[in-house]
């Protein structure tokens, strides 16, 4: 049985969807007899790297090229190309294949005549997996190619291509298929397989293929094999998953954005792309607020109206923070020992510290005060209340600020601070949970001033207690246990944590805790992750 995405896979550039900059330039370059030696195509995975490379292996060797600079499809040479048969074509998988070795074997046959058609052809997919040696030997086929041969690079990521490279080569941008585009091309297959499917499942289909042909096509063909709803295979996928996962983090609600992260994770979904794509959905967030929403790419028009009502409750500071904390985290999920953890993290950060800043709430410029929760507009007497109750609180909390700071001359000892830090955690538990696991990371050592000195043996902690939004919330309480204005400075500890020995035990503020635990024990993770979810 074909693939979906084999069996409607373009075979001529007139049949590569437009608009498309590489089909017609190389079209052009056929009929001209004016192509290059090297190529580089570069673009996400499935929008038609490899598609256009064969098409211009059958052009570069056909025998009857049309007037647009198809092939013909019919001469042994397409024919063989089309098969997969044709020996002067060669693809090289360069994930696999991507040593100096490997390189110099092609070296070596490169000099050969071709055998079957009039060019040979070399095709290397991932070509930025190569070592730099290879990239080395590579670079010397390049500056003196021999007569009738094409190189022709594809890769994901331009970024780690070296610039001798780009520079020998002709480099074309494949972008990623808008949603007519790929709505299209499902109806094209619907029709000829005669698969009964709504238009609004195909949208569902082209917005969860994030832009590529490929994964658009596999979608359908598993919908359409397997006999299963279009929802219970794209759900996970979908922008409408991420509106309601920043609906969770809007509303300081970490849990169930952690919970969502669970569920990608046990449906098989590759975490890093998806968390990459929900940085995408951010980003397009962003566009909103700032005006272009041009830019949102493989929305329905009413899925658009969602994201422009999510964008009008949060603003671009919010964003930028979510952004900032889940760029921090993602480079992590490949290489951490429970993969979901970097996410998790990022969003316990934004659910917890980001969502309980009221400036995360965006209000319209000149527009009375809405409630973030209600979304209305507040009637006279409404405002006029709410002016009353904040007038009496400030006053409230100017009096109690007075009363604190007329104690601040009162001396307070580190014996002090001890005799209460255990009720100072626990009532930082009301505040923030990560707050809590952070605190219970160090131990007070020291007094200086208005400044309680924290002992703690990892940067992470230093840097994470010592944000103004922990920072803030710390001192808050302080002069709530204290009753003193105090804050808190953090030192690195000069001793390293020991591993604990077999059938001890330990707190987080002990000298002999195991270097693992010190971030996350069973306690810690449950507090920074408002528990509920199993650990490993």
């Amino acid at each position: 049985m074909f693939m979906f995405y084999t069996k409607y896979r373009p075979q001529k550039f007139s049949e590569v969807c437009r608009p498309n900059d590489a089909a017609d330039a190389l079209s052009k370059q056929v009929l001209s007899g004016k192509t290059s030696h090297a190529y580089l195509f570069v673009g996400p995975r499935g929008t038609g790297k490899t598609t256009l490379a064969r098409i211009l292996a059958k052009a570069l060797n056909c025998a009857d090229i049309n007037s647009k600079g198809d092939p013909c499809c019919k001469c042994p040479s397409c024919v063989a190309i089309k098969e997969g048969s044709f020996v002067d074509m060669i693809e090289i998988d360069a994930a696999s294949n991507r040593g100096i070795d490997d390189i110099r074997e092609i070296k070596d046959k490169i000099k050969l005549a071709p055998t079957m058609g009039k060019n040979k052809v070399y095709v290397i997919d991932e070509v930025h997996m190569l070592t730099n040696e290879a990239f080395n030997a590579l670079l010397k086929t390049l500056e003196e190619p021999p007569k009738k041969t094409t190189f022709i690079l594809c890769t994901t990521e331009l970024h780690k291509i070296p610039d001798t490279i780009k520079s020998r080569c002709q480099v074309y941008r494949f972008k990623r298929a808008t949603m007519p585009q790929l709505v299209e091309k499902l109806k094209e297959i619907t029709r000829s397989e005669k698969i009964k499917i709504s238009e609004k499942d195909l949208e569902k289909i082209a917005l969860a293929s994030m832009g590529g042909f490929r994964d658009a096509e596999t979608l359908l063909q598993q919908v359409s094999d397997g006999e299963i709803s279009v929802d219970s295979l794209v759900g996970m996928g979908s922008k409408e998953i991420y509106i309601e996962l920043t609906d969770h983090l809007i509303d300081s609600n970490p849990g169930a954005a952690i919970r969502i992260v669970s569920k990608v994770y046990e449906e098989g979904l590759d975490l890093y792309v998806w968390t990459g794509e929900y940085l995408r959905y951010l980003r397009e967030m962003l566009f909103i607020k700032s005006g272009v929403k041009e830019e949102v790419s493989g929305a329905t028009t009413e899925l658009l109206v969602e994201m422009e009502e999510q964008a009008s409750r949060l603003s671009v500071e919010w964003l930028l923070n979510a952004m900032s904390s889940i760029l921090e985290e993602h480079k992590n999920i490949k290489t951490s020992f429970i993969p979901q953890l970097p996410v998790e993290m990022a969003l316990a950060k934004i659910g917890g510290e980001l969502g309980e800043d009221s400036s995360g709430v965006s209000e319209a410029p000149g527009q009375p005060k809405t409630s973030p929760s209600i979304g209305k507009q507040m009637s006279k007497d409404e405002k006029e209340e709410e002016t009353e109750g904040r007038e009496a609180s400030e006053k409230v909390e100017k009096d109690k600020k007075s009363s604190v700071e007329d104690k601040e001359t009162v001396s307070i000892t580190l014996k002090n601070i001890e005799e209460k830090w255990k009720e100072f955690i626990k009532r930082s538990r009301e505040l923030n949970h990560s707050l809590t696991a952070l605190l219970k990371s160090g131990k007070p050592v020291n007094v200086e001033g208005k400044f309680v000195i924290l002992e703690v043996f990892y940067p992470f902690h230093k840097e994470r207690l010592e944000s103004p939004q922990n920072r803030k919330l710390v001192e808050k309480l302080m002069a709530e246990i204290y009753d003193v204005r105090l804050s808190i400075k953090c030192v690195l500890s000069k001793e390293k944590p020991k591993k604990l020995k077999g059938g001890e035990s330990g707190n987080l503020t002990d000298l002999n805790i195991a270097p693992a635990e010190v971030v996350f024990n069973k306690d810690s993770v449950i507090e920074a992750f408002d528990g509920g979810l199993p650990l490993i």
